[in-house]
């Protein structure tokens, strides 16, 4: 359940928590399947939801991603969810009770979706009261969400003056690598154990699809890729807590690629995706967790290189 924490507009607030907007989505659609709304082998349009619930189309992928993992969806062969299961009918509830209307939640999604597409670029200025005209809310409530984002790591507050996007330097890249370089190889050898040919195959459909996309891809649904590619495989580890504190580091990162990143690593980066899910699929932990190593340091380097370039001129 979501804590409701008193604004208080004289002392910054701290330690706001939320329940994720994803988790409510699934929420709503486990709700849907138990009253049985949607029929076993019908298929499920992210388009559609987006519309009806008014909610980001990243927020519908990573419920449904969730309820995939659950067995409530699967895949058809096409790639497209479809209805598997019926959950209990005690989660109906949750269909009748959720509020999409919440106008917190919704500020928080449209300002975080502006980040990682780089409409807010990194060390931008963020202005509470045009920012609530705009979207038709109170200036408060955009502070709320924007106090969530601070505690996410997306932004700054800048006393009388708004939110800053939080602007890494080289060094924070570095930092965030150095990080995923210790951990994720843990995640890596735990996932060689546990994860399913299922969900290998559905990784690297993924990677073909954009491989074949190439430079049509547009950077922020490469690197949201990318992002699902890895968090798939600290979700199959077996470790909470490596799924945990990787997520935000890597999420983070979409601050200066969604930015930055040039084009021309596309097929090369799911190149090396796809030789870490050879390995996976053959149980090897030693291969896996060496072709991960040399991913990541290969993206490190990338980059590195490119944020300290100047953005190009079109």
């Amino acid at each position: 359940m979501e804590a409701r924490v008193a604004l208080h507009l004289s002392k910054p607030m701290a330690n706001i928590v939320r329940q994720s907007l994803s988790d409510r989505v699934y929420d709503h659609l486990v709700g849907l399947l138990a009253s049985k709304t949607l029929k076993i082998g019908s298929r499920i349009n992210p388009r559609s939801i987006t519309e009806e619930l008014s909610v980001s189309r990243t927020t519908v992928n990573k419920a449904i991603e969730a309820m995939i993992k659950a067995d409530w969806l699967k895949t058809n062969e096409k790639g497209r969810p479809i209805v598997s299961a019926y959950p209990p009918k005690q989660a109906g509830a949750c269909a009748l009770s959720f509020d999409f209307a919440n106008q917190t939640d919704s500020s928080y999604e449209v300002i975080l979706e502006r980040i990682q597409r780089g409409d807010y670029v990194p060390g931008e200025v963020v202005k509470e009261r045009p920012l609530a005209n705009e979207l038709g809310v109170n200036p408060a409530t955009v502070r709320r969400a924007a106090e969530w984002l601070r505690n996410d790591g997306f932004l700054i507050r800048l006393p009388r003056r708004g939110w800053r996007v939080v602007l890494l330097e080289a060094c924070d890249i570095k930092d965030i690598y150095q990080v995923r370089l210790l951990l994720e190889p843990l995640a890596v050898q735990g996932a060689a154990h546990r994860i399913s040919e299922e969900t290998l195959d559905e990784l690297e459909r993924e990677c073909d699809l954009l491989i074949e996309r190439g430079e049509k891809a547009t950077v922020y649904d490469r690197r949201t890729a990318d992002q699902r590619f890895h968090r798939t495989l600290w979700e199959s580890s077996g470790s909470r807590v490596l799924a945990d504190v990787l997520y935000p580091l890597v999420r983070k990162l979409m601050l200066i690629t969604t930015v930055r990143f040039r084009y021309g690593r596309t097929a090369r980066s799911y190149e090396e995706h796809k030789q870490i899910i050879s390995a996976l699929r053959r149980r090897d932990a030693v291969e896996a967790v060496s072709q991960m190593r040399a991913h990541l340091r290969t993206a490190m380097k990338c980059n590195l290189d490119a944020w300290e370039r100047p953005p190009s001129v079109s």
